[in-house]
């Protein structure tokens, strides 16, 4: 479903291709940054307004001082992250994501490759962006909020 986000034309507000491709590279500079411990990752969220959310109860990290933690935390799991899809929108000087990552790690000795989908939320400034929310979650096979149906199909919207 998310690789449909491809073909996906905005109506309205979809991002120019300088926004999208200026997105694009500090999106990948970000994950790329959490991708390494000591990398520095503390600066890409560091306006005040950040908040981070993640997958996990206690992931939910306000404030600087939090998300800056929260991002040096991440970048010691092991984690390769790698962008896959990002479509961008744009109103005024603040622009919106929806990221689809790859997270590669090992898992019991193996490489491991964990769907990740993500919204940003970003302020433009005089010298590029700052992340205003970045909150993600792990894409799962079979979805636990709203179960399954007809004979063990994927419950999804009525059609």
């Amino acid at each position: 479903m998310t690789d449909s986000l491809t073909n996906y034309e905005s109506p309205s507000m979809i991002s120019d291709a300088a926004t999208q491709a200026s997105l694009d590279a500090f999106i990948a500079r970000t994950l790329h940054a959490l991708s390494m411990p000591e990398s520095g990752i503390a600066a890409y969220f560091a306006d005040p307004d950040i908040v981070i959310t993640g997958p996990g109860l206690d992931e939910c990290f306000i404030g600087p001082e939090m998300a800056q933690a929260g991002a040096r935390w991440m970048t010691t799991l092991g984690i390769r992250w790698e962008p896959k899809i990002i479509m961008s929108w744009m109103q005024g000087d603040i622009a919106w994501t929806q990221i689809r990552i790859d997270g590669h790690k090992t898992e019991r000795g193996a490489p491991a490759v964990i769907p990740y989908l993500s919204t940003g939320i970003f302020r433009r400034k005089t010298d590029g962006w700052t992340w205003l929310y970045w909150g993600g979650s792990e894409l799962q096979k079979e979805p636990r909020m709203h179960g399954r149906r007809d004979g063990g199909r994927v419950a999804g919207p009525p059609r």
